[in-house]
């Protein structure tokens, strides 16, 4: 993306922004942050944008808070932009067949249960996410 703004003639200024994970806010005061967070997402692309005069946006996000966090952001600066969706992260594999974030969480259940060993669950872990993209339990 760089190298293409570059070609056109800009220049490009790389930026990241927060994300709350809910797998790891959960359970605690920390999910209060989960939603509030895509106000500050879009504050601070509002903020750097403003604050460093930026002709237009090229927004690559990939998560349920990051995505409206970017869109509210490019709405209310209202200068081009351009949203390009890191994708999704593909699903994992074991024994033949697809697991994903969700398939972690039901392993949490069922090694709570004791229906799986807790090295079965190690198991799922490793494999469920494979590489990257957004988290695959949206």
């Amino acid at each position: 993306v760089k190298a293409g703004i570059r070609m056109a003639g800009g220049t490009p200024i790389e930026f990241g922004v927060i994300g709350v994970c809910d797998g790891i806010a959960m359970g605690h005061e920390g999910m209060k942050y989960s939603l509030a967070s895509r106000e500050l997402i879009a504050d601070s692309i509002e903020a750097m944008t403003s604050a460093h005069a930026f002709d237009g946006l090229v927004l690559i996000p990939n998560c349920d808070k990051i995505v409206p966090g970017m869109l509210m952001a490019a709405g209310r600066l209202n200068i081009p932009s351009l949203v390009l969706s890191g994708g999704p992260m593909l699903a994992g594999e074991l024994n033949g067949n697809q697991i994903d974030l969700n398939s972690v969480f039901e392993g949490v259940g069922a090694e709570a249960a004791g229906k799986i060993t807790p090295e079965e669950l190690a198991e799922i872990e490793e494999r469920a996410c494979p590489g990257c993209g957004s988290c695959s339990g949206m």
